[in-house]
């Protein structure tokens, strides 16, 4: 089978149509570039050169293989121009998990940017609890997950924090406080709450219960729901009051109320932190991240 050193020589050749210029160009002499030619046509069993002392032309056998030869070479500088990509980042794919509330707030900008400066890296993405996409991390099945710090269990996995986030009251539109802008933590000691369970977000549930130790009460609990969409429709539907991310405001239920959370100094938060597994050496998740600091960056100026 014939090599690309002789692909490549071939179709400088059938360039030229002259063995000297095209020895030039290939940087060797004439006479090994003749015998490449010969050992060439003797691999394929056909004549590429019509060759005489006056001319060299390519025959019709020549022709067709010029054209294959030259769409061979271009796919193969392509091919190797693709792997350097990919190894710096450039070019690939991943998988990416988040918390779903991310979506509604700081991932848009993220991806806005990402696909502005690497248009040919494709995403795939799903939407989990920070409970399922740490076990996701660990079967290998995601390569990058955001999730609600602190994770309390992080061998194995490398943890970069991205942003804190801040929490409002979800309330019924039929609730006394919903005619307010904002409430103070301590009016809600009396309240029945709808939590997130903790086995799928124990960071985000341990904040919450960090507000309202702070504000001197431990949280009535009547409900759980592992989503903050359902927790919202619990809320809608009278069943309790939520503490819940401060982008979930977009949603805009008719039947709930979003109120600032008053007097506390500095506002509860919790925090979005990126995971990976530490032997993880695809180079598109350091390129991610560090569009990731970029953006939040750029958005808090």
């Amino acid at each position: 089978m014939f090599e690309f050193r002789q692909l490549r020589q071939f179709v400088v050749l059938a360039e030229e149509l002259n063995f000297g210029r095209a020895a030039i160009r290939l940087h060797m002499s004439q006479p090994p570039l003749s015998v490449a030619m010969r050992n060439l046509e003797e691999q394929l069993g056909a004549v590429l050169f019509d060759r005489s002392r006056h001319h060299v032309r390519l025959t019709p056998a020549g022709q067709v293989f010029h054209k294959d030869a030259q769409r061979l070479l271009q796919q193969a500088q392509a091919a190797g121009e693709r792997a350097r990509r990919a190894a710096q980042g450039l070019e690939g794919s991943l998988r990416l998990s988040f918390v779903p509330s991310a979506a509604l707030d700081v991932l848009p900008a993220i991806f806005k940017r990402f696909q502005h400066d690497y248009p040919t890296v494709q995403l795939r993405l799903t939407a989990e609890t920070t409970a399922r996409q740490l076990e996701d991390l660990r079967k290998g099945e995601v390569e990058l997950a955001l999730v609600v710090g602190p994770v309390y269990e992080s061998r194995g996995l490398v943890l970069l924090d991205l942003q804190a986030q801040k929490f409002v009251i979800a309330v019924p539109r039929s609730h006394p406080l919903a005619a307010q802008r904002s409430v103070k933590i301590e009016a809600l000691a009396a309240e029945s709450f709808i939590s997130f369970p903790a086995a799928e977000g124990a960071g985000f549930v341990a904040a919450l219960l960090g507000a309202c130790q702070a504000a001197g009460f431990l949280p009535k609990v009547v409900q759980e729901a592992a989503q903050m969409q359902s927790i919202l429709t619990l809320v809608a539907g009278g069943l309790g009051i939520a503490l819940v991310p401060a982008a979930m405001r977009v949603l805009a239920m008719a039947d709930v109320a979003f109120l600032e959370i008053a007097g506390a100094r500095p506002p509860p938060t919790y925090r979005l932190v990126f995971a990976h597994a530490s032997g993880n050496d695809n180079p598109v998740v350091q390129s991610f991240l560090a569009v990731a600091r970029k953006a939040v960056e750029g958005a808090g100026r």
